[in-house]
This record gives structure tokens, C-alpha cells and sequence, in this order.
């Protein structure tokens, strides 16, 4: 499977149609709640319907159903390939530039042109790639890792927004898990992501609407909370930081919000 099969929101929408058909409701929210089964049965159906060896029995060319078939192929591999890895594709984009649109107008923050000295931790970023490291003391406040690492000066803005993001497109939706739970049906997704307000969040839209209880909602971002990978995770993918030294740095993280507890 070719990784980039995706590159366009247009062609996301396009290869959703062709599996699933023009009547369906799409939006660039319902492509994040799209699980392999369904893909994999609606893929089904449509293969057996446009297969070339098909053609006697459907009174089509060969050729027609061909290249019906090629299409309803290509489909399948994009959003194959969406659903492995949402957060490689443009789709997502506006995420990141908005994350770090925010975090470039913050206030008195400085930067430079050369990785941070005083550390012996590895970067991934090439020689001469301009990034933003912290040049102040460690704040005197209870820190998040990805906070703690950024402000030790062991990773730059950049890689922190870029952990985020990540994070945050690894994370389960909370409609998924609603569904997983008997919670929710697939009909109630469509119906809270057409109804829902801009800039509401989908929980709050279903609490709004009575989809869920605030028990409910309660219960739902606790698990996807629970069930989003570590941060840390990230920058010992990316080869900034070693699993060891990952655990001396948590180790020091602990230390310091031991100091900090009521701030």
C-alpha cells in the first residue's frame, strides 16, 4: 500500500464516495470516526459488485468493470492508509498551523538559532534547521512533561507542538468509544456532528442534545484520556531522547512538581 495514497481532503472525500456512495453524509469529522471493519465491508461489497470476471453476469465490458474495479481499489488503499496514520496527512494540517500560530504570540519568549547548549541529549533535527529553544529558568509551577522537556531546553517549541498534534490524533474518539459501549450508534455520530454548534466540542454537543449523560461524558474523557499514548512516546521515536534517559528526565520531572505541589 502506497503511504502516499492520501494527500488532499478532496481526495479523502472523493474515495469515501466511491466505497459508500454520494448519498452518504461526509465531513472531515465522520472520516475520524471510520473503523477498518466497516471500511473492509463496504470495500467487500463493492469489489464483488465491479470485479472484471463479474462481467457476463452483470452484462458490463470487461473493461468498464476494470476500471470500476481499479477505482474501488485506490479508494480502499487511501483511507486504508488515512485510518494507519491520520496525522500525515493535509487533512490534519490545520491542526499543527493553528497550534503553532498560538504558540508564536506568546509573551516574552526568546529564541535562537543553534540547539541548546549545557545538555547531552540527541536532536533529530538536520544541521542548519532553525529552531526555538527556551533560554529562561525553569518555571516555578507543576509542569507537564512535554512542558518540562521544553523548558530544560532538551527539545524546542517545534518538536513540543509537534508532540501535541500527535498526540492528539492518536487519541480515540470519544464517539467511537461511545459506540464501543452501546452508548451511541453510528446514526447518533451523523446526527451530533451535523447538529453540533462551530467550535463546540462533540461531547458537549451530545450532552447539549441529550445523547449522553454528564455521567457519561464524564466517563468518556476519562478513557480517551487514558487511552492516548504517552508523550513522551514521541520523543523516543523521533530519537531525541533514549528510553533510559527518558526515565531519568520523569525522574527529575517528579522531583521538581514535588516542590511546586499547591502552586
Amino acid at each position: 500500500m502506497q503511504e502516499n495514497a492520501v494527500s488532499t481532503r478532496t481526495d479523502l472525500f472523493n474515495a469515501y464516495s466511491v466505497l459508500f456512495g454520494t448519498e452518504a453524509s461526509i465531513s472531515a469529522d465522520f472520516l475520524k470516526y471510520l473503523k477498518v471493519s466497516g471500511l473492509k465491508a463496504a470495500y467487500r461489497k463493492k469489489a464483488f459488485e465491479t470485479h472484471p470476471d463479474r462481467a457476463a453476469a452483470l452484462a458490463e465490458s470487461a473493461s468498464s468493470l476494470e476500471e470500476r474495479f481499479k477505482e474501488v481499489t485506490l479508494a480502499y488503499e487511501r483511507l486504508s492508509t488515512f485510518i494507519e496514520r491520520p496525522w500525515k496527512y493535509s487533512l490534519w494540517n490545520y491542526a499543527y498551523q493553528r497550534t503553532a500560530k498560538s504558540d508564536s504570540s506568546g509573551r516574552n519568549r526568546r529564541t535562537h538559532d543553534q540547539k541548546s547548549p549545557g545538555n547531552n541529549y540527541r536532536h533529530s533535527r538536520p544541521h542548519g534547521l532553525k529552531e526555538h529553544f527556551w533560554q529562561g529558568n525553569l518555571p516555578k509551577t507543576r509542569l507537564f512533561l512535554g512542558r518540562y522537556l521544553y523548558y530544560s531546553r532538551i527539545i524546542s517549541m517545534r518538536s513540543l507542538i509537534e508532540a501535541i498534534v500527535w498526540q492528539k490524533s492518536q487519541r480515540p474518539m470519544v464517539g467511537s468509544i461511545a459506540i464501543q459501549w452501546d452508548w451511541l450508534t453510528q446514526d447518533d455520530i451523523r446526527s451530533i456532528l451535523t447538529i453540533r454548534n462551530p467550535g463546540e466540542k462533540f461531547c458537549e454537543c451530545a450532552l447539549r442534545c441529550r445523547y449522553i449523560s454528564s455521567y457519561q461524558q464524564s466517563l468518556l474523557l476519562v478513557r480517551q484520556k487514558l487511552l492516548q499514548p504517552r508523550i513522551g512516546n514521541y520523543f523516543i521515536n523521533q530519537d531525541i531522547v533514549t528510553p533510559r534517559e527518558m526515565e531519568y528526565i520523569v525522574d527529575q520531572l517528579r522531583l521538581h512538581n514535588r516542590k511546586y505541589r499547591r502552586t
